[in-house]
């Protein structure tokens, strides 16, 4: 929460550190959105090498069924709540912001983190890269829509 009366802003779309974490500088910012998009990549592409190397066994039509259940799931809750983040500021995006004290940037790119390795987990099970895919080009999206902002 705030501590105090000072540190109140107005609720918007902000990238304001207060208080908690004053090493999150715009500079570190770039640094944490390199570090995310190179685990992505790095992590696909240890997947893609032991799908090379060695055979793996598919899982079951029930798991892969399940899957989907949860990856749909997972594709509904990280949108709306990124869609929310940018652009319909709720309660609950209020509720993030005044108690994390993480800028909107960050929670908006490990939103699309979130679906770029549920699409790993999805290609490690299945040999199917669509998800992993899908989840890069959300998280390469979430990059455009929440910029870093610079202090003026």
């Amino acid at each position: 929460m705030v501590s105090s009366p000072s540190q109140l802003t107005e609720f918007g779309p902000s990238d304001t550190v207060v208080g908690r974490y004053p090493w999150l500088t715009p500079d570190r910012l770039t640094r944490v959105r390199a570090i995310l998009l190179a685990l992505s990549l790095f992590f696909g592409l240890v997947v893609y090498v032991f799908h090379t190397v060695s055979t793996a066994r598919n899982a079951t039509p029930v798991l892969i069924h399940k899957l989907r259940g949860v990856g749909v799931l997972t594709w509904i809750y990280a949108l709306v709540q990124m869609v929310d983040l940018r652009f319909y500021n709720s309660r609950w995006a209020k509720r993030r912001r005044s108690s994390t004290g993480i800028p909107d940037s960050l929670h908006g790119w490990l939103f699309g983190q979130m679906l770029a390795w549920f699409g790993i987990l999805y290609y490690g099970l299945t040999e199917d890269l669509r998800w992993y895919v899908a989840g890069l080009v959300i998280l390469a999206l979430s990059f455009l829509a929440f910029p870093i902002r610079r202090p003026r």
